[in-house]
């Protein structure tokens, strides 16, 4: 398997935009796995028309819990843009969670307590400090970044030839040319 991080915030319209893109290239790379890496583009107190902090503890409950990681991700982008939802709202993301297998009252008790507040604060550190990116949504392999900037998306091509040239190092073991 080849594995690649991706760098995303629920409450970003390019990440949403990205996430169909990936959700398309994947069919065509089917050994590429992704390591998802929340991080919050703009944390509290910040103001912002809709925070993710409490949507990526439920990602991370979700993850922990065995429940349909892919359908999450995928239920709240659709709340947070196709459906104006409030994915701050714990009530929001528990009807969320509980159709993605997941205990309503247990997730909504985590969610409640901040029991994932520190993986949401060290994957803000690990993106913003660590990785160092400008923007959401980036991709790593390896020390290979490709990440949005000067306020647009990746597009689609670039991410293409990205997950080409992850799947030749994997299979040569060399480096990216």
């Amino acid at each position: 398997m080849i594995n690649i991080e991706l760098f995303f915030d629920y409450a970003c319209p390019y990440c949403y935009r990205g996430h169909k893109n990936l959700l398309n290239l994947l069919e065509y790379y089917p050994r590429i796995e992704i390591t998802w890496r929340p991080c919050e583009s703009h944390p509290y107190p910040e103001t912002y028309f809709m925070h993710s902090d409490r949507a990526i503890q439920g990602m991370y409950y979700i993850q922990e819990h065995g429940g349909n990681l892919w359908k999450y991700h995928r239920l709240v982008y659709e709340a947070c843009f196709d459906k104006n939802m409030d994915i701050a709202s714990t009530d929001v993301l528990a009807g969320l969670a509980k159709q993605c297998g997941a205990d309503h009252n247990a997730f909504r008790n985590c969610i409640e307590e901040d029991r994932y507040r520190e993986q949401v604060l060290a994957g803000n550190r690990y993106a913003w400090g660590e990785n160092r990116l400008d923007a959401v949504p980036s991709y790593r392999f390896g020390k290979h970044l490709l990440g949005s900037r000067d306020g647009l998306l990746v597009p689609v091509r670039e991410l293409e030839d990205f997950f080409r040239k992850a799947a030749a190092v994997h299979q040569t073991d060399g480096p990216i040319q």
